[in-house]
């Protein structure tokens, strides 16, 4: 396998945002933290050049390659390999209107579910990725939620847990909104929140929301503003983190007849905050691009972090990634990481992480 060095350094960092009387006082982290270095070694993993629909991949035991692909009429959404020689072992999803079909796809791995949402159909799906792989009979089939927008969805307890697309704070720009940061809700349950707040902010608002019911553990990672929150089970905030980058941020507020009222959209560039996760039973991995993205930028000329922390919110390492990532996974083996990046041509590369 082709090797290559990277540097990388050390850094942290919370935030948060609760509808709690009692809000606990966000940390703040220092930019210097983000200029100790220390050099890692990647790996490119090859034959997966063939995969021409992948727009991401992610590694499951070290042993299994996932590739979510984008929608095709020739191809399904999730395809399964083995990782060693390549065989497809199972796929799930075409694309399409009827039943366990989907029209978009977004993926992430916790422990060994692999969680699918559907936001052009608000329907997630859970693969119990073990049992896909033992038996040639499973299926994962879709739950339709009846939520206004759905990006972020995750299985919560017995029903599922979504950023909420009405909560939103920037009292630099002078909108506070305290709607609670979460949606609990199931496929019986419609949920909706259009007239009872005054701004309208889903085009402002994103997240990635991690759940982890052996640590009592609910986070959530703001893909626009830098902060993180980590809640307990029952969504009690417990600690905030913001910094190292305050993003020069800029909003307008619309108010078109016929349209959204007081809808908040990003004036010119848009902040890129944290964008992916992965987790072990000891942490939790966060990507993080701290930077603004707008005309004359290609995405794969934003350069990633990846950010380590523990259960209970603090930071243990940082990985600076020398390109934008579209995807992280973690190898149960060894202290490793899998990358997916993107090349100078904007094509996805898994690459394998790991300190020299």
């Amino acid at each position: 396998m082709k090797q290559i060095l990277y540097t990388v350094g050390l850094v942290l960092f919370l935030a948060g945002c609760t509808s709690n009387d009692k809000v606990p006082a966000p940390d703040r982290l220092d930019k210097n933290i983000m200029t100790v270095e220390k050099t890692l070694r990647a790996d490119t993993l090859k034959n997966i050049d063939t995969l021409i629909y992948a727009k991401e991949f992610f590694v499951y035991r070290d042993s299994v390659l996932i590739a979510l692909n984008k929608r095709n009429e020739h191809t399904h959404f999730l395809e399964f390999y083995r990782l060693s020689d390549m065989q497809p072992t199972a796929r799930l999803y075409r694309p399409g209107n009827g039943p366990d079909e989907m029209l978009s796809a977004n993926a992430y791995i916790n422990g060994n579910k692999l969680i699918v949402n559907d936001y052009v159909k608000s329907q997630i799906a859970v693969v119990d990725i073990d049992s896909l792989l033992s038996f040639n009979n499973y299926s994962a089939p879709t739950v339709h939620l009846h939520v206004e927008s759905l990006f972020n969805a995750i299985p919560y307890k017995d029903r599922f847990i979504l950023d909420n697309p009405y909560s939103f704070a920037d009292k630099k720009a002078g909108i506070v909104q305290e709607a609670p940061r979460f949606i609990v809700t199931d496929d019986k349950k419609t949920y909706e929140e259009k007239n009872k707040y005054q701004y309208y902010t889903r085009n402002v608002t994103s997240g990635r929301i991690i759940a982890n019911k052996a640590k009592n553990r609910v986070i959530y990672a703001n893909g626009n503003q830098s902060s993180v929150e980590i809640y307990d089970m029952d969504l009690n905030l417990l600690r905030t983190v913001t910094g190292p980058i305050d993003l020069p941020t800029r909003y307008t507020i619309l108010n078109e007849e016929g349209g959204m009222q007081n809808e908040v959209i990003f004036k010119g560039d848009i902040p890129y905050a944290y964008l992916d996760y992965c987790v072990d039973d000891d942490y939790f991995y966060l990507t993080y691009v701290g930077d603004m993205f707008g005309k004359g930028k290609k995405t794969q000329d934003l350069h990633c972090r990846i950010f380590k922390f523990d259960w209970n919110g603090n930071f243990i390492d940082c990985y600076p990634v020398h390109s934008y990532v579209k995807s992280i996974s973690k190898s149960r083996k060894e202290d490793a990481l899998y990358v997916t990046i993107l090349s100078s041509e904007g094509l996805p590369v898994l690459i394998k992480l790991y300190e020299k």
